[in-house]
């Protein structure tokens, strides 16, 4: 039977979209309210609950125009299930900026929040029961700014005693949001739990796409594969002809190519290429007598997943990153 959904009072019926905001009331020092903004999509068939949301980090808005694009042809009486989208980071988003007094850390280490922590943990704890507990089958995190857009997810056994069909979902989910590589978390976040953990640790698949500034069409396919792949709309899932699963470690030295001398930078590779063991990726020289100092090469075979584009390094300097590959997936 097809049921209404509410959210903070405010009710879509079966077929219907609604507006609204959660009031997080005795915040802040002057009695106003913090309001959490959302969408609800209730479709007019059964289906999955899928939670989006955008701007946690909250100058990490990239994907944005991919969610508009996505949204603004959505027909809910045509939908099967429910989609939901909130804008969690309020204070944040309002300046596009990361850490203004009041958030006095990382907003996205503190799991599904503390009613009884700090601002930051009661604004996370807030998102989490409104749109999150008892209310989401899967989520989509979105985050941005990377120079490639890709996705994030957690693999078997770094959050003990998840049944592995919620991280063989999270994995599916990362593949079908169709961008060129994807990385699989394979060891705990250190610093805290991140929300997308929180979301696994309580058995829903989460995944997290990092989108580039040029993300916003990869975003929108992205959406569109996964809820047509859970059966919320129909269409044809679009893939690229190849995807790279890459491990995601902790320690991010043991991904980067540093320069040994200061000087200027010159990348030989570019992002998404895959290189061996010994290849050269880069070059080192002097702007004062326009000298080679360094010839940089690949410590590991992988990926390249990121490139330092300013020129200009002091020795010991982080140039690029390569990341190991664990699996090339073909789509055909």
């Amino acid at each position: 039977m097809i049921e209404s959904f509410t959210i903070a009072g405010v009710t879509a019926s079966p077929g219907e979209k609604a507006n609204g905001a959660v009031a997080v009331n005795g915040l802040f020092a002057d009695g106003q309210p913090l309001e959490l903004p959302f969408i609800i999509f209730n479709g007019g068939y059964d289906g999955p609950r899928l939670y989006i949301q955008l701007a946690q980090h909250p100058a990490e808005t990239w994907g944005l125009e991919g969610v508009y694009n996505v949204f603004s042809s959505l027909d809910p009486e045509e939908l099967s299930g429910v989609v939901t989208f909130s804008l969690p980071n309020p204070v944040g988003f309002r300046f596009a900026t990361y850490f203004p007094p009041q958030i006095t850390h990382d907003i996205n280490r503190v799991g599904a929040g503390d009613p009884k922590g700090s601002l930051m943990e009661r604004i996370v704890h807030s998102w989490w029961t409104n749109f999150v507990e008892d209310k989401a089958d899967y989520v989509i995190d979105i985050h941005g700014v990377p120079p490639e857009t890709f996705v994030y997810y957690e693999a078997e056994g770094v959050s003990p005693g998840v049944p592995v069909e919620v991280t063989e979902k999270s994995e599916r989910m990362a593949l079908l949001y169709g961008s060129r590589s994807v990385q699989k978390q394979v060891e705990a976040y250190g610093g805290g739990s991140s929300f997308r953990g929180a979301c696994v640790d309580n058995g829903i698949p989460a995944i997290v796409p990092e989108v580039s500034m040029d993300g916003a069409a990869v975003t929108e396919r992205g959406i569109r594969n996964i809820m047509i792949d859970l059966g919320m709309i129909e269409g044809e899932i679009e893939l690229p002809p190849v995807q790279y699963i890459l491990k995601w470690v902790a320690d991010r030295k043991t991904a980067t190519v540093a320069c040994d001398v200061g000087g200027c930078f010159i990348p030989k590779v570019g992002v998404g290429d895959t290189v061996e063991r010994g290849d050269e990726v880069g070059v080192m020289y002097s702007p004062r007598t326009f000298e080679v100092l360094e010839m940089l090469t690949a410590h590991r075979d992988g990926y390249v997943s990121s490139i330092r584009n300013y020129p200009v390094k002091s020795a010991g300097e982080s140039l690029m990153s390569i990341l190991e590959i664990l699996e090339v997936v073909k789509n055909g």
